[in-house]
């Protein structure tokens, strides 16, 4: 569910006119910084998170920093998780993860694996 969400919210789409006018001026790619040539294909970079246009791009360049959102580990935090209740959401986390597997980058299916730190203590920051 979080992947869906990252697809869903982080996916935006550049759409000023001034972005548009600079992407046709542009003669070099902001990434590489190399010249465009008839044979290269230039595309708008922009982040997919804010949707602010970064400037023009070679198409290979580009997808280079492409967030891939099967790749990126994101973190859940519990607060104050000792109580009863917490028993049965970490027996329900270890089912799904005992019961799901992923495709990982080699091609190899790969179980879900959860890594936990069971307690911390905050000091004074």
């Amino acid at each position: 569910m979080c992947k869906e969400t990252m697809r869903r919210h982080f996916n935006k789409r550049l759409t000023t006119n001034k972005d548009e006018v600079n992407f046709k001026k542009d003669t070099n790619c902001h990434i590489c910084d190399k010249q465009y040539t008839s044979k290269d294909v230039k595309v708008r970079d922009h982040c997919h998170i804010t949707g602010l246009y970064r400037g023009s791009a070679h198409n290979e360049c580009n997808l280079k920093l492409q967030i891939k959102p099967e790749n990126v580990n994101i973190p859940v935090i519990f607060h104050n998780l000792k109580g009863y209740d917490s028993h049965f959401i970490m027996q329900q986390i270890g089912k799904t993860a005992k019961n799901n597997s992923y495709t990982n980058k080699k091609g190899k299916q790969t179980q879900m694996n959860i890594k936990m730190l069971y307690q911390t203590i905050w000091k004074n920051m």
